[in-house]
């Protein structure tokens, strides 16, 4: 199989970079970014590009693409420029890779995504959901997961107090209330490449609690 990732110098993108990697069905993987990626690897291809103009890009022939971009409202700076990334990026690359034939598409959403919130977070992630469905890949992957738990190198005080609180009470998230308890970001990563490897047709909507594999 051949595989797009954008994102990859995120948390979860990061990950399910290494995931593709690892797995010896995977022989070529072709990793979308703005700026130079740590990772080397004999059969990954690093390409640099304008996420401002993403129709430009040359076709590229994979089987699934995995879209891991996303930042925060104090990271982007406003409002605006949160919803270009978390919205735009994400439906222009799907538009490009509609044309460049790839027939599945692997997205990172939120929990609580809903296109009628009036959480102006959820709501952007909803709007993009209900845009991507729309491109009608062979495969659809929206993956929803909660407070994501890593070590980033990244420090944010509050994030960090969540991610050890939630760890802390995690016996409490069961039943009902498993889907919001935190989820690694190792666990996101390795749901979505197992699902690529299955390739079901048709849309899919994953809660958190569903999305680790066994």
């Amino acid at each position: 199989m051949k595989a797009i990732i954008a994102g990859s110098t995120g948390e979860v993108g990061k990950n399910v970079l290494l995931q593709l990697l690892d797995k010896d069905l995977f022989h070529e993987v072709t990793s979308l970014t703005r700026r130079k990626s740590l990772i080397e690897h004999g059969k990954l291809n690093n390409q640099h590009i304008d996420f401002d103009a993403i129709e430009k890009l040359a076709p590229i022939n994979a089987d699934a693409l995995f879209c891991c971009l996303g930042t925060t409202i104090k990271k982007a700076g406003s409002k605006e420029q949160f919803r270009k990334v978390d919205f735009k990026y994400v439906v222009d690359l799907a538009s490009w890779a509609k044309k460049a034939g790839v027939q599945q598409f692997h997205v990172v959403s939120a929990m609580g995504a809903n296109s009628k919130s009036g959480v102006f977070y959820n709501r952007t992630k909803g709007e993009m959901e209900e845009a991507l469905i729309q491109f009608k890949f062979d495969s659809t992957y929206i993956y929803r997961p909660s407070l994501l738990d890593s070590d980033r190198d990244e420090k944010r005080i509050g994030e960090r107090i969540g991610i050890l609180v939630f760890r802390f009470l995690k016996f409490l998230f069961i039943g009902p209330l498993k889907k919001y308890a935190s989820i690694k970001v190792g666990d996101v990563a390795r749901g979505m490449v197992a699902r690529s490897v299955k390739s079901e047709k048709g849309v899919f909507v994953i809660d958190s609690d569903k999305i680790p594999v066994i």
